[in-house]
């Protein structure tokens, strides 16, 4: 009977102890899942709040002079006339990047004490060149007055070489 009663306790002690891993792993994984929830949702926030800034940017833009963006600016990359009196005023950023390596391939031979080829090995070329660029372009459209009527933004880039 005694036997009977020990067995129990070591069942009942088993069990909880596997409930408590099990319990421990639950957690974790919990804990897991909210940090990549919250990833997540600071991502696209921060996505968000970034065209949310870049509206009020471009909306801080209108209804200033033309002269005045020529002094907090500099000089345009291009401006012509829209057609009704008006002008169009573009200015571009261009930003290069690249970088990586090129090492050229070659052949080892190996040569006895008699000068005779025992053996060859080839390295393969390494190349892990890449080139990116990005050319942001603001236009603004300018009334016949000379005051900023409108502000456009886009940025968009280009790759080449080994991306992994």
């Amino acid at each position: 009977m005694q036997y009977l009663k020990y067995i129990s306790a070591v069942i009942v002690l088993m069990f909880f102890s596997f409930t408590g891993g099990a319990q421990a792993k639950l957690e974790k994984r919990m804990k897991e899942a909210l940090e990549q929830r919250y990833k997540d949702d600071k991502y696209y926030a921060d996505f968000q709040r970034g065209i949310y800034n870049r509206e009020n940017w471009k909306n801080s833009w209108v209804g200033v002079s033309l002269t005045d963006i020529y002094k907090k600016w500099g000089a345009p990359t291009k401006a012509f006339p829209d057609g009704s009196g008006g002008q169009v005023v573009v200015y571009e950023k261009v930003s290069n990047y690249s970088g990586g390596s090129y090492t050229p391939g070659y052949t080892i031979t190996g040569y006895n004490v008699f000068g005779q080829a025992v053996n060859s090995e080839t390295v393969q070329t390494k190349d892990t060149r890449w080139a990116s660029q990005y050319v942001e372009t603001t236009t603004l459209y300018v009334d016949k007055n000379g005051i900023v009527t409108k502000v456009d933004n886009n940025i968009n880039s280009s790759r080449s070489g080994n991306y992994f």
